[in-house]
């Protein structure tokens, strides 16, 4: 890659117009350390900067911006030129000192669309420290504990930690799946979980001998739980817990959901809850419905494909309200859905989609239901 290439990327990147392409160069760009250090001090002088533009008492503001950017001039840039992103700094400075109305008329939109950006489309991994790792796409990355010893190993979409780590304790960790994303993780036992846009899973990073195997799921994920007859493996959501020795399923258990669903692919599972005592057992090719206000559960035979095509992206809706198909295009292409039609909430579709666009998949409902749309940036508004 070009030093050229590198500059248009980092320049586009820092305003929120970067592609995919744009992205795919910096994550192979900051595998060097050196590079990673190089961003990052980029990132921080961008946020300064809109941090001035946000402030009215911009003067002392303006002055530490300057000062960052006679530091930067001075030091010596072996992989990349600065002189294009200092540029980027002192139009911003400028138009700071020709009028701070004009500064953020022109250039916080801007900015807001990139801090955006920087925080949506970023798979974050949250220590026990609190420290937030990002794992960037297309990167490969290895995952250390507080120690500074080897867990796992990440790259691009998938994160695999050891089984061996000679390490006494493990930590608790969350990762966090932006809208628009999915992420597969296998943990230290060899149970493979793939995470749907918009969930959050907190996990151990290894699982002691002497005790149940036990994740904590917000969101949407597929289990492959690895055997083991003698460490069960627990799933919690909610107050509803998911307790397996082997096992594939499906589990939908989003905030904004009424019930979490449970969809069984292959072996049985337990599902029990600290103010139920009866356990249910289901079979393959079965859904449960747990209620989270009564605490009663359904059960109904399905085809599991249906719940678990999410995977290959797909969505595919049956009787669904349309309430509930916005929340999942939401989801699927990170955008935001206002629904001013107040009677469309209330109609029920069916419909599949794979590789459509998101005009494309309203256009689709609008062959059914009149209505009229707008997109703006990310933000659709259905009348």
């Amino acid at each position: 890659m070009t030093q050229n290439s590198i500059e248009n990327s980092l320049i586009k990147f820092l305003t929120g117009q970067a592609s995919e392409n744009d992205i795919e160069i910096l994550s192979e760009w900051i595998k060097d350390d050196k590079n990673q250090k190089t961003f990052d001090e980029y990132v921080k002088l961008h946020f300064e900067v809109s941090t001035v533009l946000q402030n009215e008492e911009v003067a002392p503001l303006k002055n530490k911006l300057l000062s960052k950017i006679s530091e930067n001039k001075k030091k010596n840039a072996k992989k990349i030129t600065r002189i294009r992103i200092l540029s980027y700094a002192a139009l911003v400075v400028f138009l700071i000192t020709g009028g701070y109305f004009s500064a953020t008329q022109y250039l916080l939109p801007l900015l807001n669309n990139t801090e955006q950006t920087i925080q949506e489309k970023f798979v974050i991994l949250e220590t026990e420290e609190g420290d937030m790792i990002k794992l960037l796409p297309a990167k490969q990355k290895v995952i250390t504990n507080a120690q500074g010893n080897p867990i796992g190993n990440q790259k691009g979409d998938k994160l695999v930690y050891l089984n061996d780590t000679h390490v006494s304790e493990p930590s608790s960790v969350s990762i966090s799946i932006p809208n628009g994303k999915k992420f597969n993780i296998v943990l230290a036992d060899g149970t493979s979980i793939y995470l749907n846009s918009g969930s959050t899973l907190r996990y151990p990073t290894f699982f002691k001998k002497d005790i149940p195997r036990s994740v904590t799921l917000s969101g949407e994920a597929f289990f492959d739980v690895a055997e083991d007859k003698n460490h069960p493996f627990i799933v919690e959501a909610d107050a509803m817990k998911i307790k397996v020795l082997g096992t594939q399923f499906n589990v939908n258990n989003y905030a904004e959901n009424k019930d979490v669903h449970t969809v069984l692919v292959e072996g049985s599972v337990n599902l029990f809850n600290s103010k139920k005592t009866d356990d249910v057992l289901l079979k393959p090719n079965q859904k449960a419905n747990w209620n989270k206000t009564d605490n009663t559960i359904k059960i109904e035979n399905v085809n599991p494909y249906r719940y678990t095509a999410w995977m290959e992206g797909k969505l595919i809706f049956r009787n669904a309200k349309f309430t509930e198909i916005s929340r999942a295009l939401e989801r699927k292409y990170d955008v935001e859905i206002e629904v001013e039609n107040k009677e469309l909430e209330k109609e029920i579709f069916d419909a599949s989609f794979d590789i459509e666009t998101i005009r494309e998949v309203l256009e689709s409902f609008k062959r059914s239901y009149s209505f009229e749309y707008r997109i703006e940036k990310n933000h659709i508004i259905i009348y």
